[in-house]
């Protein structure tokens, strides 16, 4: 179990922390206190025009649903958050969570504030209703499918997501905020996924070379420890040098 809270801190950080939220949410507050929470963690044109990091980072983990929904939340994260984990490591799959979550929102709320300036929306998308980690779970599922780390992994990421197909991507013809802060969540985890493969390759392409010379055995990156002292006693001992013959006598 050690093991495994050492290999995956992410994804269990991410759902331990979505799931105190919603625990909170529906069984220690009121729900006047449930709504102001709601309210002020929303990422809309209001509190991001004074609290924008505040609200992009709690905005992840507070939901709007009931118990059931939450549950089914918490499930596809997990669906997609563990094989990023496991594909890119955890520190790049934050990197690519946490980048599609930023622009699903601002590309979304930009295009609304865009749209509230030529008239073509009202006052009220100001203050609307905007939580949950979808932009996350979007992303994630994208992410798997394409470059998931096995073939199970990547058939239950698209199950998921064509479920969730009709939700994600309802109003998109009418550029509803969320959906379009989806489709951007979505090209945002491809495109990072994507460079970190290429990534990983080029850096595949110097280091294996490398490595056949030292001589069979695990891969490991080429500058470890390891590689260095494999490379020490791969190199050939230095010729012995021969002795200098001593000086002949003087002739009497």
């Amino acid at each position: 179990m050690g093991g495994f809270l050492r290999r995956y801190p992410m994804p269990l950080v991410f759902l331990v922390l979505f799931a105190a939220s919603g625990f909170v949410q529906l069984y220690l507050l009121s729900e006047p206190a449930r709504r102001a929470l709601i309210a002020w963690a929303s990422t809309n044109l209001d509190n991001l025009s004074w609290n924008p990091v505040g609200t992009l980072v709690t905005s992840a983990f507070v939901a709007e649903g009931e118990h059931a929904a939450q549950l089914v939340q918490l499930a596809v994260m997990a669906l997609g958050l563990f094989p990023v984990a496991r594909r890119f490591g955890n520190l790049r799959g934050v990197l690519l969570v946490a980048a599609a979550h930023v622009a699903g929102t601002l590309v979304s709320e930009g295009l609304a504030a865009v749209r509230l300036e030529l008239g073509s929306l009202t006052a009220s998308v100001r203050d609307i209703s905007d939580v949950g980690p979808s932009y996350v779970l979007a992303a994630a599922l994208v992410a798997t499918i394409l470059f998931g780390p096995g073939r199970v992994p990547r058939v239950l990421a698209a199950g998921a997501l064509a479920v969730l197909s009709p939700y994600l991507f309802e109003g998109l013809t009418s550029l509803d905020v969320a959906a379009v802060g989806h489709v951007v969540a979505m090209a945002t985890g491809t495109a990072l996924g994507a460079l970190m493969i290429l990534r990983d390759r080029r850096r595949t392409r110097f280091v294996l070379p490398a490595l056949a010379k030292v001589g069979p055995g695990p891969a490991m990156s080429a500058a470890s420890p390891a590689y260095a002292r494999r490379l020490r006693k791969a190199r050939p001992a230095p010729a012995p040098t021969a002795p200098t013959p001593a000086p002949l006598p003087a002739a009497a």
